[in-house]
């Protein structure tokens, strides 16, 4: 059944602390606490085999004031247009709220970089996990001193200690956050003897949590970024998986690109997508460290290399393990007797390579097999068209919380609703009209850690 975002949910999500509270303070009930015991016991086995297995922990970050300097200039952010900080803001925590009623349990990474450091009276709390916190701040604040005279340049590392062990730790999550840079100046003795001017290099694409990583039925594996913009986030990410005790099974390095959009478990199958964001080199990797824990990988190539479907994910999502969707013109479609009705567009034909695991080894079994044909012949998967207009509204970029049931993005066309529903599709449409303004909607903002095959 389709449904809109009721208004008792907006008044959960968004008022019921009180009026003029901030949405990420008005929803504290929704994501789940990173408590000290999480800590000290490890959040435990970690993985999804299926995207259509129920989602038992999704990670995400709240967009926070990292994304302000993005909001100056779009383009340059990697963001696909103008958005509000405060809308993204709001949207973001009823989606939390949402997956919170779907039976899952949403971990925000402010709340992991936090946990530990803070007492039950909001002060700083002594102990390793704020030493671990201040090392990291201390790495993401920069001093310059090269217009500096060389004995007053020497003082500054020590300085930056003083200035970093002062800090409360929401505030050391904001210089982590911010990164910022600090560059000095001399004013031979005049006031305090500095003048400085500021900078920073903020992680304004972070809430897309989809990317810094990729879940396999094995665990964790750490990706690599193309954009120069977003290189520091895997760090972050790296370091608050860690604190959960969540050790990732492999890191991709060298030349090697991998982003977390390009991924989707299928069972004994893993999708992993070739194309504008994630390189052969890194799938080399990938298979050489047999990192996705199933017996199949199904390499699908995409030659087209479009920015609007930039990753797997953008133009292809599984909504159960007999149901998915993916843009019209990836694919031939025909009418009831099989005839073609409507042919792919040859520049966007997708290819799989399938390599299968034979004795502790990944070997390539099948080359440039039709997407399409793999999907619907070898996985057995119906296929819904979705409209170029409907992609471009992010209507494939849903979150599946479990078989048949999807968190989707409101704005998309009537006729892409009924599709859904006729197949029995329980679909939430929600608003995120400032969060797609960012380049991705409800699957790229989630990272699930955790799925579980019971439903």
């Amino acid at each position: 059944m389709m449904k809109k975002i009721c208004a008792c949910l907006i008044v959960v999500c968004l008022g019921l602390h009180g009026a003029g509270l901030p949405a990420f303070a008005a929803s504290a009930g929704c994501q789940t606490p990173v408590s000290q015991e999480m800590l000290d016991k490890g959040y435990g086995q970690v993985g999804s085999a299926a995207e259509w297995q129920q989602a038992k922990t999704v990670v995400v970050h709240t967009p926070g004031d990292e994304i302000f300097f993005g909001l100056a200039h779009p383009a340059a952010a990697l963001y696909e247009r103008p958005f509000s900080l405060e809308g993204a803001r709001r949207e973001h925590q009823a989606f939390i709220c949402l997956m919170k009623e779907r039976g899952v349990q949403v971990l925000r990474l402010t709340d992991i970089l936090l946990a530990g450091t803070l007492d039950a009276s909001d002060k700083p709390l002594a102990g390793k996990h704020l030493k671990q916190l201040q090392t990291l701040a201390l790495d993401a604040l920069r001093y310059q001193t090269t217009k500096l005279p060389k004995k007053l340049a020497a003082g500054q590392a020590a300085y930056k200690k003083q200035v970093i062990a002062a800090l409360h730790p929401r505030e050391l999550v904001a210089i982590i956050l911010q990164q910022p840079t600090v560059t000095l100046q001399s004013t031979a003795g005049h006031n305090t003897g500095l003048k400085a001017g500021y900078s920073a290099q903020p992680v304004m694409n972070l809430y897309f949590m989809r990317d810094q990583v990729i879940t396999t039925a094995k665990g964790l594996v750490v990706g690599h970024f193309n954009a120069p913009q977003r290189e520091l986030e895997t760090k972050i990410v790296h370091f608050a998986y860690e604190k959960l005790g969540i050790t990732p099974v492999y890191a991709v390095t060298g030349t090697a690109r991998l982003e977390g959009g390009d991924f989707i478990p299928a069972g004994d199958t893993a999708l992993i997508g070739q194309g504008l964001r994630t390189n052969p080199e890194a799938i080399r990797q990938l298979l050489q460290h047999k990192v996705f824990g199933s017996p199949r990988v199904a390499v699908v190539k995409d030659s087209w290399k479009n920015q609007d479907q930039m990753h797997l994910d953008t133009y292809f999502n599984i909504i159960d393990k007999d149901l998915a969707v993916i843009v019209e013109e990836r694919i031939d479609q025909r009418d009831a007797t099989g005839r073609i009705v409507k042919p792919a567009d040859p520049a966007k034909r997708s290819l799989v390579d399938l390599y299968e695991l034979k004795n502790g080894s990944y070997v390539k079994t099948a080359s440039n097999i039709p997407f399409q044909h793999f999907v619907e012949q070898d996985l057995k998967i119906r296929l819904i068209p979705v409209s170029n207009a409907d992609q471009l509204k992010y209507g494939i970029n849903f979150l599946a919380t479990s078989g048949r049931k999807i968190l989707a993005i409101d704005g998309v066309s009537a006729a892409y609703k009924k599709r859904l529903a006729d197949a029995g599709v329980d679909a939430f449409w929600m608003d995120f009209h400032n969060l797609t303004g960012g380049y991705g909607a409800a699957h790229c903002t989630t990272q699930a850690i955790q799925r579980s095959a019971a439903h």
